[in-house]
């Protein structure tokens, strides 16, 4: 009896020191990447930037070969502030930065190493300034997007997305030239 009764109190004393060293440790700590990722990822989803930069490292790196290619303009910036302030600005033409509808629905996600990739579907309303001042109807899209996170020691030091935007054109035309 006595030994049952040192037992559970050694378990009870091993619980209590678990609680209280993981007391006050950041959201991420103690949870798989991907757990991470899925958090991040829902932040993203819901255009919380504020959430978005818990998550990264001081020397985040963001990049979107694909956007850059589709925009012709530079998508790759590295640091936390530069990265946070980079998505603040994406929908700076809206209230609040922030479109009326946006959604990152992630389909599958698996991990290898340092790295998650998460395959999502990405649906928006756009600007109507980006497209035609005059347009005064909601222009939607809804493409795949393909984001890769790197994490390590539970802050995510590289995001890199791969998105549709050959899709994304054909909507917004189709949207644009119909009557």
């Amino acid at each position: 009896m006595r030994i049952l009764l040192n037992k559970s109190k050694l378990i009870i004393t091993l619980l209590l020191l678990t609680s209280f060293f993981s007391y006050g440790q950041t959201p991420s700590a103690g949870r798989s990447s991907e757990d991470l990722a899925l958090e991040y990822m829902e932040a993203y989803g819901n255009w919380d930037f504020d959430k978005m930069k818990t998550f990264y490292d001081d020397n985040i790196r963001f990049q979107d070969p694909t956007a850059t290619e589709a925009f012709k303009s530079a998508f790759e910036t590295v640091g936390k502030e530069k990265v946070y302030t980079m998505f603040k600005g994406v929908y700076q033409a809206f209230e609040n930065n922030k479109p009326p509808y946006i959604s990152i629905n992630v389909d599958k996600i698996f991990s290898s190493g340092s790295f998650v990739v998460v395959n999502s579907t990405y649906q928006s309303v756009l600007p109507n300034v980006w497209y035609k001042n005059s347009n005064t109807e909601k222009i939607m899209v809804s493409i795949p997007i393909l984001t890769i996170l790197q994490i390590k020691n539970g802050k995510i030091v590289s995001h890199k997305d791969y998105a549709d935007y050959d899709t994304w054109n054909k909507q917004i035309q189709a949207q644009l030239t119909k009557k």
